[in-house]
């Protein structure tokens, strides 16, 4: 039986905490469960050397790349392809390009769509040999003398994600990530899919729907993560993990009353969230927010269809201070027809909202996402598919800014934000906050004034971005 190697390849930037792969490890799960042999490698921790044995000792090379780095995915297909591997291209960029891989000459198979339930079927054609079998399977494109042979629709989404294997984090090292990461920094997830509308994301993969696993099923995988790995913090990777806030408030009861100690942070939106619910989501352990608000000006949240307000923004940040909880926020710079007016109405909401963390991006449309379609007329194609570039740079050309006035726009509101943030009077603001917060929860005034005083030890996690109030 032919081995397959599943590989994650290396982004040019690493601007996120270093940690394992979840849907690589869902997929290697998949795929071990159907009894077919796999081994999983990333290769933001292999030299070149490792990369290049990896891909020698397996018969099938399976890769993932977020869209900046799939020109490194084709450069590494190549090199499998001149030593006779069979290569496939999978995720959410192959799921609406497939052509790109395809075109290459280096890909045999593009497979779009979720891939738990296809990936098993499609070794098991291959292994089998008949082209028929082979046709039949969901989400299957290939070529054949140059010719789109194959072009079978993605699947539908799995609707019971309880039937998911576990992910198969055995298969990857996970020590040597929590070694790269100061935090041991593990993740989790308990839904796929976002409702929302906002233009510049990619559905393909989980799509538009919400689908939820069950709150037992969810406790069991962290208590397994935190008696196996004891990790520093986990990350649910929802898209939005507050949407349905009654299944949270059902999760951190169980959470409670198994009595795990970790400390956990949700992405969601300044929208699903109300201060009830921080206050459970704090006490099940909770720590940090990141928030997707991408603009403070109204006019281009409804550009971007982010359907939220700049008034619900600053109070879901009031909110999440309250409770105790750190914010990190992600801000887009240069959206279709975004002014300096716009972008001086952001920087204020960061100052009314007093984030602990802002990051920028700049407007990005991506190939399968409304941004793409409405606006491919000032969209520099051509400069996209050589390079595909990163958040820091854009093939949109601005209606009123070169690409280099948005990268320093960008760094500028960086830069203002966290000097104004770090000032004496936003320092002495804090200040109160944290008075006021442990006068609301005096079980934690207690235990920080017994650290202060060395009467309670600090806490085991490492937790490079934890809030002074935590």
């Amino acid at each position: 039986m032919r081995k397959t190697l599943l590989t994650y390849v290396k982004p040019h930037v690493q601007e996120d905490p270093l940690a394992m792969l979840l849907g690589l490890t869902y997929l290697g799960a998949a795929v071990e469960q159907a009894g077919h042999p796999i081994e999983l490698s990333d290769e933001r921790i292999l030299t070149d050397s490792e990369m290049k044995a990896a891909i020698e000792r397996n018969d099938i090379i399976g890769f993932g790349a977020l869209t900046p780095n799939i020109r490194r995915a084709i450069a590494w297909a190549k090199y499998a392809k001149e030593r006779g591997k069979i290569t496939v291209m999978g995720g959410p960029h192959a799921s609406v390009d497939q052509g790109i891989f395809l075109d290459s000459g280096h890909f045999d198979y593009v497979i779009k769509g979720e891939c738990e339930e296809t990936l098993p079927q499609f070794l098991e054609a291959l292994e089998g040999g008949v082209d028929d079998e082979l046709a039949a399977v969901p989400g299957l494109a290939a070529l054949r003398d140059g010719e789109l042979w194959i072009d079978n629709p993605a699947p539908p989404l799995i609707k019971k994600l309880d039937e998911l294997p576990m992910p198969a984090r055995h298969l990857l090292p996970m020590e040597t990530f929590f070694k790269l990461n100061p935090e041991r920094l593990a993740y989790i997830f308990t839904t796929r899919g976002c409702p929302f509308k906002c233009i510049f994301c990619q559905k393909e993969l989980t799509g538009r729907g919400f689908r939820v696993r069950s709150t037992e099923l969810i406790v069991d995988e962290l208590e397994a993560i935190v008696k196996t790995y004891n990790p520093g913090v986990v990350l649910f990777v929802d898209e939005i993990l507050t949407l349905r806030k009654k299944r949270i408030h059902e999760m951190c009861d169980e959470i409670i009353r198994r009595g795990l100690k970790f400390e956990w942070i949700a992405n969601t939106r300044a929208d699903c969230v109300d201060y009830p619910l921080l206050k459970h989501m704090h006490r099940a352990g909770c720590r940090r927010i990141y928030y997707g608000w991408e603009s403070g000006s109204q006019r281009m949240l409804d550009v971007l269809k982010k359907d939220l307000t700049p008034e619900q923004i600053v109070e879901a940040a009031k909110m999440t201070r309250r409770a105790g909880i750190w914010a990190k926020v992600y801000l887009i710079v240069g959206s279709p027809g975004e002014t300096k007016q716009d972008i001086e109405e952001t920087e204020k909401v960061l100052r009314l909202a007093g984030p602990d963390l802002v990051r920028v991006s700049v407007f990005n449309p991506l190939v399968g996402t409304e941004s793409w379609d409405g606006y491919l007329a000032n969209i520099d194609v051509e400069d996209l598919r050589e390079n595909y570039v990163s958040s820091n740079r854009s093939a949109y050309k601005h209606e009123h800014f070169t690409q280099l006035e948005l990268e320093e726009l960008r760094k500028n509101m960086v830069r203002s934000y966290e000097k104004w943030y770090y000032g004496y009077s936003q320092r002495g603001r804090r200040f109160m906050e944290r008075m006021m917060y442990y006068l609301e929860n005096p079980v934690y005034g207690r235990k920080r004034l017994g650290r202060a005083i060395g009467l309670v030890p600090p806490p085991q996690s490492s937790n490079v971005h934890a809030r002074e109030t935590a």
